[in-house]
C-alpha cells in the first residue's frame, strides 16, 4: 500500500499563530498540489477507496481542516473550487455560529468566529464531507464513558440532524485519546485521525496519522511532502514532539 499525505490545517488568517496558515501560502500550496498532478481530496473518498480495494487513491492528498473556523468559507471554498478539490471539515456542534472558545486560543491567534450552520450546508453542497471533533473540543482521555458518548456520537447525532448529511468521518480534539475513546469512534465512524506527524500507510483507520499544516509554510515543503521527499524531516519532528510531551508527562497524547 503506498502512503497518503493527509493535510491538516485549521484557521486561514495571517495573524502567524501555531494554528493558521496565511490565506496566500494556502493558496499556493493548493496550486503546486495541482501543478503535480494531485488532486485534493475528503477523508470520507480516501477511505472508501481503502476499504474497496485496499490502497489509498494515487495522486491524492487529504485535506481536512479542524474546528470548522468561519474564514474557510471565504478563504479556502473558493481557491478549492478553482482545482476542483474537495476536502473534510471536522465541526465542533456546539460551538457552531459561536467561536473558538471551548479553551485559550493559542498566542496571537485571539478569539476568531466559527462556521455557522449555513455556512457549512454551503460547504457541503460544494461537495465538502462534514466531519464530526465532538461537542465542546474537550481532552477525550478525562471524561467518563456517558461523557464519551456525548461528546463523540452525540456530535454526530447533532451534526447529521442539522445538516441532513452522514457524518462518518471523526477527529479526536487535540490529538489525544484512549481506548475507550478509540472504541466508541469505531463504533460511530468509518476513520478517525490523530494528530501523529506522519504519511499515512496501513495504520488502523482509528488512528490515522496527519501532516500538520504548521510544517508547511510554504509550497516548496508541500512539493518535497507530495513526492515522499519530506519523510526524514517528518521522522524527527515526530521524535521531538513525542521527547517534549512525555518530558511534559504526557506520554499518551506523545504517541498520537
Amino acid at each position: 500500500m503506498g502512503d497518503l499525505a493527509i493535510l491538516a490545517y485549521h484557521s486561514l488568517d495571517t495573524s502567524g499563530s501555531v494554528v493558521s496558515i496565511d490565506p496566500h501560502v494556502f493558496a499556493r500550496q493548493m496550486a503546486c498540489a495541482a501543478e503535480l498532478g494531485f488532486r485534493g481530496v475528503s477523508m470520507r473518498d480516501a477511505v472508501a477507496q481503502r476499504a474497496s480495494d485496499g490502497t489509498w487513491p494515487e495522486r491524492s492528498v487529504v485535506l481536512t481542516f479542524d474546528d470548522g473556523f468561519a474564514n474557510l468559507h471565504a478563504e479556502a471554498l473558493p481557491v478549492l473550487r478553482r482545482h476542483g478539490f474537495t476536502a473534510t471539515v471536522f465541526l465542533v456542534s456546539e460551538y457552531m455560529g459561536r467561536s473558538n472558545l471551548w479553551e485559550t486560543p493559542p498566542a496571537g491567534l485571539g478569539t476568531r468566529p466559527v462556521l455557522g450552520w449555513r455556512q457549512a450546508e454551503e460547504l457541503a453542497e460544494a461537495g465538502w464531507e462534514i466531519g464530526s471533533h465532538t461537542r465542546t473540543h474537550p481532552d477525550l482521555r478525562s471524561l467518563s464513558a456517558a461523557q464519551l458518548e456525548d461528546e463523540i456520537a452525540g456530535s454526530r447525532a447533532a451534526l447529521e440532524q442539522r445538516l441532513g448529511v452522514a457524518v462518518e468521518s471523526f477527529a479526536y480534539p487535540y490529538g489525544r485519546y484512549d481506548a475507550r475513546a478509540e472504541t466508541v469512534a469505531a463504533r460511530e465512524y468509518t476513520a478517525a485521525c490523530t494528530t501523529r506527524l506522519n504519511r499515512a500507510g496501513d495504520e488502523s483507520l482509528f488512528g490515522l496519522p496527519r501532516v500538520d499544516a504548521y510544517y508547511l509554510k510554504d509550497e516548496r515543503a508541500v512539493r518535497r511532502l507530495l513526492t515522499g521527499k519530506l519523510d526524514h524531516y517528518l521522522t524527527l519532528r515526530r521524535w521531538g514532539r513525542a521527547v517534549r510531551r512525555t518530558l511534559a508527562g504526557d506520554p499518551v497524547a506523545a504517541k498520537s
